[in-house]
């Protein structure tokens, strides 16, 4: 009997030993660079912000009252505005998508050149996401609207774009003022580019 529980508690002590590291094979070996929860997020973000939004709030804030400010009357562009901060989730979401590489050059050069084509499958995702939740956001927005009317997708194509965007250059650029943005050109046939589609994100 006692050689019997010997046999069985060396059979535990060796099945204990041999799981001592399935609790550590778990944790997750992405390369993905990690956000301190401590970053000052905008009103406007999202409950449970993603790891790509989190990435822009550690280079971006908010345009705060600066851009879409109107007099007190016209309360429909303030709506506006309010809808517009909902489309930024999206726009942010883009930017955090640049590897960390990207993100050292643009603040080095303040200023950073992608074609489209160029673009992870990650980053060209997040950019068509930004388009969706736009087109969502302001569907019944008119057309004619000068600062917020018009599908950016639509508009592209209107330009010139493929379908499958690969003739667009995306360059994110902080302007004199702070204002980050990115515009949206599309390479014509002669070499030129269009005049810009900007997406405004916030400032630096």
């Amino acid at each position: 009997m006692r050689l019997a529980w010997r046999v069985v508690g060396m059979i535990g002590i060796t099945a204990a030993l041999a799981c001592s590291g399935c609790g550590r094979s778990q944790k997750p070996t992405t390369s993905e660079p990690t956000v301190s929860s401590n970053v000052p997020l905008p009103e406007w973000a999202p409950k449970n912000p993603s790891a790509e939004f989190l990435r822009a709030a550690r280079v971006l804030k908010p345009y705060a009252e600066e851009r879409g400010a109107a007099p007190q009357d016209e309360l429909s562009r303030r709506a506006l505005h309010a809808r517009y901060t909902r489309t930024l989730t999206a726009a942010w979401e883009f930017f955090g998508s640049l590897s960390d590489e990207q993100i050292e050059r643009f603040l080095a050069a303040r200023e950073l050149q992608l074609p489209v084509k160029s673009l992870t499958k990650k980053q060209r995702a997040a950019l068509y996401h930004y388009f969706d939740v736009y087109r969502e956001v302001m569907r019944d927005v008119p057309p004619t609207d000068p600062e917020y009317g018009g599908d950016p997708l639509v508009q592209l194509y209107k330009f010139g774009a493929r379908e499958d965007l690969s003739n667009v250059e995306a360059q994110f650029l902080v302007r004199a003022s702070g204002i980050v943005a990115v515009l949206m050109r599309v390479r014509q046939p002669d070499g030129s580019l269009s005049p810009p589609l900007p997406v405004g994100l916030g400032r630096i």
